[in-house]
């Protein structure tokens, strides 16, 4: 992070705060490209017009939000490159961990894990300065696009009742990994742990309570989505 702070907003933040704001935008700007080359990857795999239309508009959407996060980065005076490095390694464990077998998976994958993680995103966004949050809240709005892969794996399940235990297995698999990817990201470098707690600037942070309560907002977003698939959380 060797770049001096061009911005106005960059001026504006503390040294510890900008580099905590930093870290934060490295780690899901990676995330956002990661999800791109594989929603790219699970596009090519549906048969469906409609579907692959759709997985592939989702993709297209992770790279946007990609270079909305980059772009901000660099107001920062930050290399986006440097800013991403220090979580390839969390994300791409994460990945490995959860490599659908298929098509359905796949899309259970990107409409279970990538809602979690975009949840969790917003929730540690609120102890970052007002433009940087505004920044992460786009990049992890939801398009809109999700409603084809729901549609989709009903539509699965209803045609194969048996797929619904497995299919219920693997998201909540998916809740699992996340969380602790989320909370190992969280945890990967000082300054974003001093940006969390409110350390590194005036803001509150989140204590305990905060955190447990987090947790619990997680939860229910994450059965929400279950329910809405046709899975039982």
């Amino acid at each position: 992070m060797s770049e001096q702070s061009s911005s106005g907003v960059g001026q504006q933040l503390g040294e510890r705060e900008r580099e905590g704001v930093i870290d934060l935008l490295g780690a899901i700007a990676y995330g956002m490209i990661s999800g791109f080359t594989r929603l790219a990857a699970d596009s090519e795999l549906a048969r469906d017009l409609r579907l692959k239309t759709a997985v592939a508009g989702m993709a297209v959407g992770e790279f946007q939000s990609y270079e909305l996060l980059v772009g901000h980065i660099r107001e920062l005076g930050a290399d986006p490159v440097e800013a991403m490095s220090p979580f390839v390694e969390a994300f791409d464990s994460y990945h490995r961990r959860t490599a659908p077998h298929g098509l359905l998976e796949g899309l259970v994958k990107a409409y279970i894990g990538d809602g979690i993680a975009y949840d969790f995103y917003r929730e540690i966004s609120r102890f970052v300065d007002p433009e940087s949050q505004e920044i992460i809240a786009q990049a992890a709005a939801d398009k809109g696009r999700t409603d084809v892969i729901v549609d989709a794996v009903r539509g699965e399940i209803r045609a194969n009742r048996h797929l619904a235990g497995p299919l219920a297995l693997w998201g909540r698999r998916l809740m699992g990994e996340a969380l602790t990817q989320g909370q190992v990201v969280a945890t990967e470098r000082d300054a974003l742990v001093d940006l969390i707690l409110g350390t590194s600037h005036s803001r509150p942070g989140a204590d305990v309570g905060e955190m447990s309560a987090i947790m619990q907002r997680l939860t229910d977003a994450h059965q929400q989505r279950m329910a809405r698939l046709g899975l039982a959380a």
